[in-house]
């Protein structure tokens, strides 16, 4: 059926851990500044945000999401759509800067599991690339190798998240 698969060993923590349920949406809650939300926001205003994912599937993966609870585009004013578009735009720009990323892979799922998305809350993936994505470990064990920790690359980003307010 498939003739290539990709392996993201590391979410395996994420989808086997037990979730603590909180009330609505995981994104809604960030919004909110809910204290009880596992969270790395490196930029927000009261219509977006920029949010490391803290299961990434490269180093400096970051997502733009608006801070209404939307699950499709067509809910969005047009301002706010607008503004995500402008705001991945910044993203790049940003992981450019500080990471020095020389390609992207950028998208949305929408319509939940059936898309291949966990959260229905519309937000857009940026996943950075690099030349060296590829090595011994993830071409001989399907191992992805993340060269730096989620903290480390988090204080990289917020040193020029200046570049998210435009």
């Amino acid at each position: 059926m498939y003739k290539n698969y990709l392996w993201a060993t590391s979410r395996l923590k994420y989808v086997k851990k037990k979730h603590k349920q909180t009330p609505g949406c995981l994104f809604c809650s960030i919004a909110k500044d809910d204290p009880e939300t596992p969270k790395k926001v490196l930029w927000k205003d009261k219509d977006m945000m920029v949010v490391m994912n803290i299961f990434p599937y490269n180093v400096g993966h970051l997502e733009v999401i608006p801070t209404r609870h939307v699950v499709w585009p067509e809910e969005l004013t047009s301002q706010e759509y607008q503004k995500m578009w402008e705001m991945v735009r910044r993203t790049v720009i940003l992981l450019k800067k500080a990471l020095g990323a020389p390609a992207f892979n950028i998208g949305i799922n929408l319509g939940g599991d059936l898309a291949g998305g966990s959260i229905l809350h519309l937000h857009v993936q940026i996943v950075p690339r690099y030349v060296r994505d590829s090595g011994f470990m993830e071409a001989t064990a399907s191992t992805k190798v993340m060269p730096q920790s989620i903290n480390q690359t988090f204080r990289t980003l917020k040193k020029h998240a200046s570049v998210l307010n435009g």
